[in-house]
């Protein structure tokens, strides 16, 4: 017993406490994965095991003779990390996805124009802020009162007053132990599995920031963020990485460790599974609308059946472009592209053909705005046209740019890339600007708000527009945020009435958080639409705002009528993102049931596609009923095909809604939805839907194809793909 007081009192008294480092890193990690997730899980454990390193990086730099040095290093980064902790929770809260390096080095200045719903996300978490700070606060007490005994002890007092020193044996310690834990953990993942959408494939071959967070916690997705930044300064691929665990998943796992394994898409995509019978989506996806397939199952044509029907491609020669590819990367990518089956045309195609098209991105758009007596003619448009059923506005990396990203391009942004402002840099013949220009339209894009916020000064230009915002040819004398009615009457003048066709294009802001009437102009200016109604304010605000798009699309309206127009005239209205500027529970109070905690029907809403000659069609019977599972993704496929534009359907991540296609959603992290089964990639989690029998070869079939996408959507933004088609043609 005297033994034990003894060598605790010499412990303390030599002031060596260093398991203080990792426990307190470990406690972060757990707050965090609980006060996200709410979940005590397995996940948590890779949590606290991968944070190590980072401990034991921050000692290894703070074992000196320095006990200046030493308290003032650990202080600092503690303090760092109780501030990146907060920061990914606030904007979590905030924006709904998790900040990476990029972004907070592109756009920390534009954030910080959500000051008041920033201070809202504080204080959501402010108890859990709080609790990281206390136990900061207990750290530091503890690390200065051993700082006081070290000055206490002599010996210690004698090795700082010598000249400064590292402590090398325990450096040594440290930089083993940094080098084997990853090690470890990784092999640990390996044995529980490696085929797609596992941990280890998170972990080590396809990043997504939702699942690293959940799945590996907070500083190991961090390490992956500085990573891939410096894969991409010294131009090292992740393979070349991970080359070492590449090797030992091939020599001793029978895995596709591979991700892209040259299998055909449409086929399953795990080794294993080729031992069953091999089944293609073809197969599979039998739905209530007949027999589909997706466009990434590979069917050879016969020469007749080419000749009966019409697919949406261009005259790509795919076998000289594999022949004369540079490098084996660029090959693969001609070799996917070439396999992917292009979508037929149909009874729509080419409906709206030489009609004037308005494509309106409406800012937090949701089909809750959409009431017959508050907005009119916004439920006119959704009860004579196309009316989507299981329509779906996912949320991406960046909100409102990549939702522009997602609806005017039909790929899928890059994650930690700002997608938009890459593809400025390329050639975008798909972009309904550019394919309109060709045919002699009047193309404008138009934004009530600042010009140089995501710089689509740039953007917008590359897709075929001239652009115009505040600060870059408009001036409004409505306040935050600014009116949509305003901007469509002073801007109608310079398209409608030149004896030309048009294209006008409008990123609109009156539904711009923050939904309070302390801050956000057109809900003070529309409140008497909801006066009476028992709303909450933050509801109500929101419904005001969005009562400002009514009136702007009404006016539009009334425009094109009084000059003969309008029954030559598509509108396409489609939100950018769902709410998430409303406060929790706001959203749930708007639908009438409870969505916010679900991962899918938080981001169900609605898309209008609407003409006033719909009434009078024979060709087809509006409205038109679609049942089809599809998403913003699908939308720009799906206006060329109404307005009969030329484009290549292999090359779109998204798919036309009215071809025969089978409905896939796609989320940032993975997830999936179809008519028979809902993935969620970041907890694993499935749900077949009702009387669907659960079958393992559709499901990996599928997981392997949303991969696919993911990563072919990034190699379009990265090889300036449609450059590189078109020169190697030539």
């Amino acid at each position: 017993m005297n033994n034990n007081m003894e060598k605790k009192s010499n412990f303390i008294k030599n002031g060596e406490v260093l398991w203080i480092i990792p426990v307190y890193v470990m406690i972060l990690e757990v707050l965090f994965h609980w006060e996200i997730y709410k979940s005590l899980d397995i996940y948590m454990f890779y949590a606290v095991f991968f944070s190590l390193p980072f401990s034991l990086l921050v000692l290894m730099f703070s074992i000196t003779t320095s006990n200046k040095w030493n308290m003032a290093f650990r202080g600092v980064m503690t303090l760092l990390f109780v501030i990146y902790y907060a920061v990914q929770m606030i904007y979590h809260q905030v924006f709904g996805n998790f900040l990476s390096l990029k972004s907070i080095f592109n756009g920390a200045g534009q954030a910080m124009d959500f000051g008041s719903t920033i201070w809202e996300a504080f204080l959501e978490h402010a108890g859990a802020i709080m609790v990281a700070l206390v136990i900061w606060g207990a750290y530091l007490v503890l690390e200065i009162r051993l700082f006081l005994v070290r000055n206490q002890n002599k010996e210690h007092k004698q090795r700082e007053d010598k000249k400064w020193i590292v402590d090398w044996k325990k450096c040594v310690f440290c930089l083993l132990f940094i080098m084997i834990i990853p090690i470890i953990g990784t092999m640990i993942l390996m044995f529980q599995g490696t085929g797609v959408g596992t941990t280890y494939d998170v972990k080590l071959r396809f990043h997504r920031t939702e699942q690293s967070m959940y799945r590996l916690g907070l500083l190991q997705t961090l390490k992956k963020d500085v990573t891939e930044n410096l894969c991409d300064v010294f131009e090292i691929t992740e393979k070349q990485m991970n080359a070492g665990y590449v090797w030992i998943e091939e020599t001793f796992f029978e895995s596709n460790v591979d991700k892209f394994d040259k299998k055909e898409d449409g086929k399953v995509a795990d080794d294993n599974c080729e031992k069953k019978s091999l089944i293609t989506y073809e197969d599979l996806s039998k739905t209530s609308e007949g027999d589909v397939r997706t466009s990434d199952d590979v069917v050879v044509l016969s020469g007749a059946d080419a000749e009966k029907e019409k697919y949406h491609t261009w005259d790509i020669d795919y076998e000289s472009l594999i022949t004369v590819a540079e490098n084996d990367d660029i090959r693969d990518v001609h070799t996917y592209f070439s396999k992917v089956n292009p979508t037929k045309e149909n009874q729509y195609t080419g409906l709206f053909e030489g009609y004037n098209l308005i494509y309106i991105t409406a800012e937090s758009f949701s089909d809750v705005v959409i009431d017959q007596e508050r907005t009119p003619t916004l439920y006119k448009m959704q009860q004579e046209g196309f009316q989507f059923n299981n329509f779906y506005t996912p949320s991406w990396y960046l909100s409102t740019i990549d939702g522009e990203y997602v609806n005017l391009l039909g790929q899928l942004p890059v994650e930690g890339d700002w997608s938009l402002q890459h593809s400025a840099e390329q050639a975008l013949p798909i972009s309904l600007g550019n394919q309109l220009k060709e045919q002699g339209y009047i193309c404008n894009a138009y934004h009530n708000h600042d010009a140089y916020y995501y710089d689509r000064r740039i953007t917008h230009p590359k897709l075929g527009y001239e652009f115009k915002a505040v600060g870059s040819g408009l001036t409004f004398e409505s306040m935050y945020p600014e009116s949509d009615l305003e901007l469509m009457e002073i801007t109608i003048d310079e398209y409608m009435g030149q004896n030309k066709p048009f294209h006008t294009y409008y990123m609109t802001m009156s539904g711009h958080l923050p939904y309070t009437y302390d801050y956000n102009s057109m809900a003070v200016k529309n409140k008497d639409v909801i006066e009476g109604q028992e709303w909450s304010e933050n509801a109500a605000c929101y419904l005001a705002a969005n009562t400002e798009l009514e009136y702007a699309v009404k006016y539009l309206v009334e425009q094109l009528k009084r000059k003969g127009q309008l029954d030559n005239t598509l509108f396409v209205i489609a939100p950018d993102h769902y709410p998430y500027g409303l406060k929790k529970g706001a959203y749930d109070e708007l639908k009438g049931k409870q969505v916010e905690q679900d991962p899918f029907e938080i981001y169900r809403n609605t898309c209008l596609i609407w003409s006033a000659s719909m009434k009078d069609m024979k060709k087809v019977s509006f409205p038109v009923q679609v049942d089809k599972y599809c998403s913003n993704l699908d939308l720009l496929p799906t206006i060329s095909n109404l307005m009969g534009l030329s484009y290549d359907s292999r090359l779109v991540a998204g798919k036309d809604i009215m071809s025969e296609e089978m409905g896939l959603v796609l989320f940032k992290d993975h997830s999936f939805l179809t008519d028979k089964v809902r993935y969620n990639a970041t907890t694993g989690e499935v749900i077949w839907s009702p009387n669907v029998a659960e079958d393992d070869i559709y499901l990996e079939g599928l997981m392997q194809q949303v991969q696919n996408r993911f990563y072919y959507s990034a190699k379009m933004l990265e090889l300036d793909y449609y450059h590189l088609i078109g020169t190697l043609e030539d």
